[in-house]
């Protein structure tokens, strides 16, 4: 029999009871330490693991001249070879463009010399009416007719004439009615329509006297 036993024999159950409690304060102590031993030895191998890595990591200032001249010429080569082949591409286009503008002029002046008709003789039904002074108002007659009816407008006058129309759907006949206002001399234009979209301008220059009768003076 050891000692220890021999003592464990002779506690009282108070002095058995202190004895359990420092041993298991001492179970304690020694797990506490081992897991601080791990831990520290942890710590120290990541350590050394990261040193190892700084160490075994290349620098950047100690890159060879030659392998960094020879990685520049090989980026710089395809930049070359396709700024070599986009010049083509860019001439095709813009002959393209060239061509397209042309087409949408050449279109455009087909469109307005179909949609803007230049009148013939042919396309008058009869030969413009000179004007013809009627009780101091000046009448001046043509024929034309539209798809939808008549057309008809003017410009001018100076604001000493009044110009109303009267269109005849049997006869198919304008009737312009130039009417004084006041006194004085004007420029003016009238336009009727012979057919669709084709206007025929008829410039006359009228005098209006102090009775505010018209008559053509040019």
């Amino acid at each position: 029999m050891s000692r220890r036993d021999f003592d464990e024999e002779k506690m009282n159950p108070i002095q058995r009871d202190r004895y359990e409690r420092r041993m298991a304060t001492r179970r304690k102590s020694m797990v506490t330490n081992i897991v601080v031993g791990v831990v520290i030895l942890a710590v120290i191998i990541a350590i050394i693991v990261v040193a190892v890595n700084l160490l075994n990591k290349p620098k950047s200032g100690n890159t060879d001249p030659t392998d960094a001249a020879a990685t520049t010429a090989t980026i710089a080569q395809p930049t070359e070879t396709s700024a070599a082949a986009t010049q083509p591409t860019q001439a095709a286009q813009q002959q393209d463009n060239n061509q397209n503008t042309y087409q949408q002029e050449t279109q455009a002046q087909v469109q307005y010399s179909t949609d803007v008709q230049i009148p013939t003789q042919s396309q008058y039904t009869t030969a413009p009416a000179a004007p013809v002074s009627q009780a101091g108002v000046l009448h001046y007659s043509a024929t034309g007719q539209t798809s939808y009816g008549y057309d008809w407008t003017y410009s001018g006058g100076g604001g000493i004439v009044s110009v109303t129309c009267n269109y005849d759907f049997n006869t198919k006949q304008y009737d312009f009615a130039i009417t004084g206002v006041s006194e004085g001399t004007a420029s003016l234009t009238l336009y009727y329509n012979t057919a669709d979209g084709v206007s025929v301008p008829v410039p006359m220059t009228v005098s209006v006297d102090s009775n505010l009768n018209v008559t053509q003076i040019g």
